[in-house]
């Protein structure tokens, strides 16, 4: 588990790389995109499923796509971004200079691509971060993208591993996108990254 110091240092860490991530979108739409501060939960690998993961507005999570990747090494787990499947038309849209309105089949070959960018720069701004904590080089497996509830299924993460879960939403022109981000760590991995916290909150009050 996290204490509350803990958790209040991890949430800053990825808000702010959060931000990093939502300043490359803004670029790459051509338009101001914002990602609220993450509200962050710990769950047990065994527990995580799309009843605990709905969330205010989140009803609609059992219709939602997932994005995933994997890496492995000394640091090793796995991460997915899970947004509902009509928001996730508005997101591929608006990089696409279309309307937000207009209804896109996201899974399409034509536009799958565009997710899969969207959701890599999420998880690369995340996990690097992460990365650079454990002063570990992370191996990544290619990024997979379909329906949520499949790709949890296939999902590899261990019974005693433990999910951060980042309910977070993206800010657009004319809409607002809810997504969760899940970040699975092999127990070894999960007892690092508390340690790597416990060392930068002793640094602090030196």
């Amino acid at each position: 588990m996290l204490t509350s110091i803990q958790k209040d240092a991890l949430t800053e860490i990825l808000n702010i790389q959060i931000g990093a991530a939502a300043n490359i979108l803004s670029e790459m739409v051509s338009q101001k995109v914002i990602l609220s501060v993450p509200e962050l939960e710990l769950m047990g690998g065994g527990t995580v499923d799309y009843d605990l993961l709905k969330h205010q507005q989140m009803t609609d999570i059992t219709d939602a796509i997932a994005t995933k990747i994997s890496f492995t090494g000394q640091f090793c787990g796995s991460a997915a971004v899970v947004i509902p499947r009509d928001k996730a038309s508005s997101l591929v849209n608006v990089c696409l200079g279309a309307d937000e309105t207009e209804e896109t089949d996201v899974l399409s070959e034509e536009y799958a691509d565009v997710i899969k960018e969207i959701c890599n720069i999420i998880l690369n701004s995340l996990l690097g971060k992460l990365g650079n904590i454990m002063e570990v080089r992370l191996e990544y497996t290619s990024l997979e993208v379909g329906s949520s509830i499949e790709l949890w299924d296939r999902h590899d993460t261990q019974e005693d591993a433990k999910v951060l879960v980042l309910y977070t939403s993206f800010f657009l022109t004319n809409s607002q996108v809810r997504g969760i981000v899940l970040i699975a760590l092999a127990p070894d991995s999960f007892d690092m990254l508390v340690g790597k916290i416990d060392d930068m909150l002793r640094d602090i009050h030196v």
